[in-house]
């Protein structure tokens, strides 16, 4: 009969506690990357959220563009605020023309007062083409005043790029892979239940 059963079972005992403790620290591994209601991914801005913005000044005028992110060949709506540089007050009922251009090659484009808008406020509509860096010329008369202003920065934005392409963390299915950190913990809880039998075996042996 074995007189020190508890003896014998507190090694085997002591794996289990290191191995269910292993599993509480990578979660990665008991879950599989399931949600199980923790808390939430943080929020990302996705591209359209947000109004980028490229500014230039002419002689009498200031032009503040905004436009949202674009890809080429997508009709992307600009809004163009025109402002006096003298009195930083907004340019009304001014007539605007424009044209875009990108090398040598150039598009007229219409600009009008924004409908509803305040004073000093003109929206157009334009389709790049090309993902190049592109300029604005723009021709402001007001009265009896006419200006020219120069306005570059106007890019499409790159195309969002797949998280987990390149990424050797993320599985196919978007969820997080083992890390290394995890893959060694659990190497460690193996190596120690592997050296507790190697004892036990060795002590039957030994009492055999």
């Amino acid at each position: 009969m074995n007189r020190y059963p508890t003896r014998r079972a507190a090694p085997w005992l002591a794996a289990l506690l290191i191995a269910c403790a292993a599993a509480r620290s990578f979660p990665a591994l008991a879950h599989e990357g399931e949600d199980h209601g923790g808390s939430g991914p943080a929020a990302v801005s996705m591209p359209g959220n947000a109004l980028l913005a490229t500014s230039a000044a002419g002689a009498l005028f200031e032009a503040v563009l905004k436009y949202p992110p674009f890809a080429p060949g997508e009709t992307v709506s600009v809004t163009l605020y025109l402002v006096s540089v003298e009195t930083n007050r907004p340019v009304a009922d001014a007539t605007v023309g424009a044209s875009l251009s990108e090398g040598d090659q150039s598009v007229t484009v219409a600009f009008a007062p924004k409908s509803g808008g305040p004073g000093g406020v003109y929206s157009a509509a334009v389709t790049p083409a090309t993902a190049a860096p592109m300029s604005w010329l723009f021709d402001v008369t007001a009265g009896d005043d006419t200006d020219l202003i120069g306005l570059t920065g106007f890019q499409a934005s790159p195309p969002p790029s797949n998280p987990a392409v390149g990424n050797p963390s993320l599985r196919r299915d978007g969820t997080a892979s083992l890390r290394p950190a995890a893959l060694a913990g659990v190497g460690a809880v193996l190596l120690i239940a592997a050296f507790v039998a190697g004892r036990l075996t060795a002590r039957k042996g030994a009492a055999a």
